[in-house]
């Protein structure tokens, strides 16, 4: 009895190890972007950017990957992030995904504090507000932002470079 139970910890141990390889070698496979990050608005709240990611599974293996956790920096200083939600997504085999668009709220109260000489660029601000030009009011500001996100797939963390988007 004794013997037939170490065999059964050993096989089952195994087992454990030759899964969570595979999870990982396909966990590594997944091929994640941004796609369109771009400023939506500019109102009371701050300044809203949204962005989708496109997940592409290369494997002949269903994946499951977790809502992303986007962080908005400023040469490489933390600005402000998407809160985490428990919300799994399937991606099929041999298929892309296009994750539900992310929304990310910069308070204005945050954006002033990285803002040097805010009060002389303020008819620039104006003017670009009233004409919905939203790219001259990013450059108005001129706030270097990058954007990066982190996911788990298949249980293992995922956690995208930097990416420059104003």
């Amino acid at each position: 009895m004794n013997t037939i139970f170490k065999i059964g910890i050993v096989g089952g141990l195994a087992f454990g190890i030759y899964k969570l390889f595979g999870m990982k070698r396909v966990s590594e496979k997944l091929v994640t972007s941004l796609s369109n990050p771009r400023i939506h608005t500019v109102d009371m709240r701050g300044l809203v950017i949204r962005t989708e990611i496109n997940a592409a599974n290369p494997t002949k293996t269903t994946m499951i990957i977790t809502k992303p956790v986007i962080t908005l920096t400023t040469k490489g200083k933390y600005i402000t992030s998407t809160h985490p939600e428990d919300k799994e997504i399937t991606i099929k085999p041999l298929a892309d995904t296009m994750i539900d668009t992310i929304e990310l709220v910069v308070p204005w109260t945050i954006l002033a504090g990285y803002i040097v000489g805010i009060l002389g660029k303020i008819p620039q601000i104006i003017a670009a507000f009233k004409a919905k030009d939203l790219a001259a009011f990013g450059t108005a500001l001129s706030v270097p932002l990058e954007m990066k996100y982190s996911l788990y797939a298949n249980g293992l963390s995922y956690e995208s470079e930097s990416e420059k988007i104003l």
